[in-house]
């Protein structure tokens, strides 16, 4: 090979040795800091192929844009009512700042760490203006964990832009647990919740019955009286119709007539055992002296005495 082409040769060589200190490239899922002897010169936000002009003196750091979740260890903490409890948290975080990011965090672990101690913090203060029946309760509505994890998400996420360059996105309250002093107190809690539902529907439903038994006797009173004023409807038109009939037959027959009757009054009056005293010319005796008898007596008997 000619002098030349060793020359060349040498060149592409020393080139690729030149771009491969001097060129760098960023993703679309970082930032890149060039530092120098520790002193920031360069900030890199946007993606593509970038260059350091201080070769070996330089150094990248690169710093991850993405969405970060970390879940905190289970936290005991007090509630307003001193109360015990225990949270699992989780904290979505993205770095918005990454200068104030590597000034003071500089690793995403140093990042969970601080986090960590600020979630803490600020939930212990937030959880202090809460009670146990703001944490569990049998009526979903009463439950305040929506408000205890904005409120918590509010308390520290100015300080963690402000002074770490983080925008937390969401916090959230992943498990709750009760310290076995608090588990009896919870249970009894909801005992006495679901009692008092209970009672509630026992005392609508007697309610409710009372209103139905009110609406049924109204009912059968209604029912009843309609039936007694057809039933002496009926027993008006069988006591007229009874009437005529009567009347027909004692101007039909008047002596037939009277003879049944006095089978009635008969029916009636002897139809137990009774000691009847009559003279035996009353009417009565009619049918049951001879017409000699009675023609023969000259007064009329003090007593008789007799039995069917």
């Amino acid at each position: 090979m000619r002098k030349g082409g060793w020359v060349i040769l040498a060149l592409i060589v020393l080139g690729v040795l030149f771009a491969s200190t001097v060129l760098f490239t960023v993703s679309e899922r970082e930032f890149a800091i060039v530092t120098r002897f520790g002193k920031r010169i360069q900030i890199v936000s946007e993606a593509g192929l970038c260059a350091k002009w201080g070769s070996l003196c330089d150094t990248v750091t690169r710093i991850d844009k993405r969405l970060a979740i970390f879940q905190t260890r289970p936290i005991e903490l007090l509630l307003g009512d001193q109360n015990p409890i225990i949270l699992t948290c989780y904290v979505c975080w993205q770095v918005k700042d990454p200068v104030a990011f590597y000034n003071s965090l500089m690793t995403p672990d140093n990042a969970n760490i601080k986090l960590r101690d600020m979630v803490q913090s600020s939930l212990g203060s937030v959880l202090s203006n809460y009670q146990l029946h703001d944490v569990i309760n049998v009526e979903p509505e009463a439950v305040k964990l929506h408000e205890i994890e904005t409120a918590t998400m509010a308390d520290f996420a100015a300080k963690a832009e402000t002074e770490y360059g983080i925008t937390v996105r969401e916090l959230g309250i992943r498990r709750i647990a009760y310290p076995p002093m608090v588990t009896q107190a919870v249970h009894n809690r909801m005992r006495s919740e679901r009692e008092k539902e209970a009672k509630k529907y026992r005392g609508e439903g007697r309610q409710a019955a009372g209103k139905i038994e009110a609406e049924t006797d109204k009912q059968v009173a209604l029912i009843l009286a309609e039936a007694y004023r057809e039933s002496e409807i009926v027993r008006g038109e069988g006591d007229k119709q009874a009437t005529a009939i009567y009347a027909k037959a004692y101007s039909q027959e008047p002596e037939f007539f009277e003879f049944l009757r006095s089978l009635e009054a008969y029916k009636e009056i002897l139809a137990k055992q009774a000691t009847v005293v009559l003279s035996t010319k009353s009417r009565l005796f009619k049918y049951l002296v001879p017409d000699d008898m009675g023609m023969a007596a000259s007064r009329p008997a003090k007593t008789r005495r007799g039995k069917p």
